[in-house]
Order: structure tokens, then sequence, then C-alpha cells
């Protein structure tokens, strides 16, 4: 069962970069990071579900795209990675997830969001 509403799946999608990051500091990256390998992972979810939750990230600056070569493809494909403030968004989402960090103290515990839906503290992170 995948998530039930869009923040959330912007979340797993945002843990699922996050776990799946370690080839891409290599010349190939990972299939999981590609666009069809972030579908197959939420292949659950409806496909323009999660292609507006991909954009979404990437207007808010969490994830980036670019084409590159992918392990066991002979052609480059669509890749998405983390940006520094998305790779600190998706830490703090883990160790939440763990419990290894009290949620009140996170940024995307406030409940004022801006309508991007990303925390209002981690917005303004962004912009500096």
């Amino acid at each position: 069962m995948g998530p039930t509403n869009p923040d959330e799946l912007e979340r797993s999608i945002l843990l699922h970069l996050l776990v799946h990051r370690g080839a891409q500091v290599r010349f190939e990256a990972d299939q999981s990071t590609t666009e069809f390998g972030v579908f197959r992972a939420f292949e659950s979810m409806d496909t323009t579900v999660v292609k507006q939750a991909l954009r979404h990230l990437e207007m808010g600056r969490f994830v980036y795209r670019r084409v590159q070569y992918v392990i066991g493809y002979s052609e480059p494909k669509l890749v998405f990675s983390l940006t520094p403030s998305g790779h600190r968004f998706a830490q703090d989402l883990e160790r939440e997830a763990s419990g290894d960090v009290d949620t009140t103290a996170l940024p995307g515990a406030s409940p004022s969001r801006r309508p991007n839906g990303a925390p209002r503290s981690l917005r303004r992170a962004t912009r500096q």
C-alpha cells in the first residue's frame, strides 16, 4: 500500500532517492533513480500523481533531474537526484521515521506550510 496523500508521497520519494543515492557518485547512476525506477517503486500509485509529485519536488528545489548513463542501459536516461536541501530534509525524515529524533524539532513538523508543501523554515534555508 502506497502513500495516501501528495505530501506523504513526496516524502516517500525523497526517502527513496536518499536510499538509492550511492551509485550516483560514479559515472553511471543507479536504475532506481531513473524516472522509470521511481515509477516502479511507487507502482501502486497512478503515474500522473507520481509525475506531479516529482515536478513539485523539483519546483521546490528538493530534487533535480538530468540525463545520465544508467547501469544496465546503453542510452542515457532521465535521472533524479537530491539537492543539498533535499538531502538534509530527507535525512531528517529518515531520522524521524527511525525515532532517533524528537519530531517537534524537525523543520517539517511545523503546521504552517507554504503552498508548495515545503516547510517554511526549509524554504528560508534554501534561499540563503
